[in-house]
């Protein structure tokens, strides 16, 4: 594909995700959205108008078959996933899929192997990753800013009115608090921690069939934990904490879009009276042995704040990482590979199984 060529999207879906998608793709003069998809004509229609589109499909399939179109988000609901991305790549197209990947790791373990198969580019459209700051995170934590990663927390909640039509509440439709938020919390966990050795969990399950909240505990090799916890009922801190064995990293809300950072460092062990030289360094020393002060110092720490709000409406950074792929000739992301996201999928069934969450069609 020429570095010159404009990448040519379509959308499945014309739901929140699918609009805000639309609107950060105007924010890429590189990018070209053509076509939008939906199993109702009159949808994707009106879509096509507030977007300025050339094709509005009443067909999923007319859509995937678009000449005209390189590559297809997929924004319809969870359980429409698997089968949506096989479509698409059946017909040829590259797919950024909205996350959750699909319902279970069964189900993207299946949508990978296609994609394998076929050559095609695939990706998880986690759009957190995808930020600058996100990005931040990750480079701090790799170059041991807060040295090692002792323990870190997330947790993703806001209170959603109950209805049984609500795709968050339907069973059927892969519903719960699990796998729309937190699977961020778990994204990034992996992003920098890895793939735990432990995971024990729990959840709230309501009268709708789905967890209405949970919270997880994951453990790894080193002795690193992770607390990540997603609600539904009310609002949370909504933020991310990475702490290190020489700092810590605030992620602050909402930490799956992040706008700013707080880094910690942990003070440093002072003289002692024995090792002071000058007289400056003897009174220095000799003040951090008096027991308030002491006790105040190792609680203090130099604080750096990084603020740097996203171009955009966010969307954009995850839609020129696939058109930076598809200009290279990588069939998959970096950044969110394949093979991380099977995983997150994989942790999330034992996340399910240890609460008694199945959905229908498992």
């Amino acid at each position: 594909m020429s570095n010159e060529k404009r990448i040519r999207w379509g959308i499945l879906g014309t739901g929140w995700m699918a609009r805000h998608f639309a609107s950060g793709l105007q924010f890429l003069p590189e990018a070209k959205l053509l076509a939008v998809g939906s199993r109702s004509l009159g949808r994707a229609q009106e879509f096509a108008r507030q977007f300025n589109l050339p094709f509005a499909h009443g067909d999923h399939a007319a859509l995937a078959n678009n000449s005209e179109v390189d590559v297809v988000y997929i924004a319809t609901p969870n359980n429409k996933h698997k089968e949506d991305c096989f479509l698409c790549l059946n017909a040829g197209k590259a797919i950024l899929c909205e996350k959750p990947f699909a319902i279970n790791a069964t189900e993207s373990r299946e949508i990978i192997a296609l994609a394998r198969q076929k050559g095609l580019f695939c990706m998880e459209a986690m759009w957190m990753r995808f930020m600058p700051l996100g990005q931040k995170v990750k480079e701090l934590v790799e170059q041991g800013t807060i040295g090692d990663i002792c323990m870190m927390s997330a947790d993703f909640g806001y209170p959603v009115e109950f209805s049984p039509e609500n795709r968050f509440f339907n069973p059927q439709l892969g519903g719960g608090a699990l796998l729309d938020r937190g699977v961020y919390g778990l994204s990034l966990a992996f992003q920098l921690l890895g793939a735990p050795s432990g995971i024990a969990s729990q959840a709230s399950i309501g009268k709708s069939g789905v967890d209405e909240q949970m919270a997880t505990i994951l453990s790894y090799p080193q002795g690193a934990l992770a607390l990540l916890s997603a609600s539904m009922r009310t609002y949370a801190s909504n933020e991310a904490v990475i702490i290190g064995s020489k700092g810590k990293i605030r992620i602050h809300a909402p930490f799956y879009c992040p706008q700013k950072l707080s880094v910690t460092e942990f003070p440093k062990a002072g003289l002692s009276l024995t090792e002071a030289g000058s007289p400056k360094e003897k009174l220095r020393a000799a003040i951090k042995e008096i027991p308030v002060l002491r006790n105040i110092s190792s609680n203090l720490g130099l604080c750096k704040h990084m603020v740097q709000p996203f171009k955009g409406n966010g969307y954009n950074y995850e839609a020129a990482e696939v058109m930076r792929c598809l200009r290279s000739g990588e069939v998959e992301s970096r950044i969110m590979p394949l093979d991380e996201t099977l995983r997150i999928m994989e942790s999330m069934d034992s996340i399910r199984r240890q609460c008694g969450l199945k959905y229908p069609q498992e």
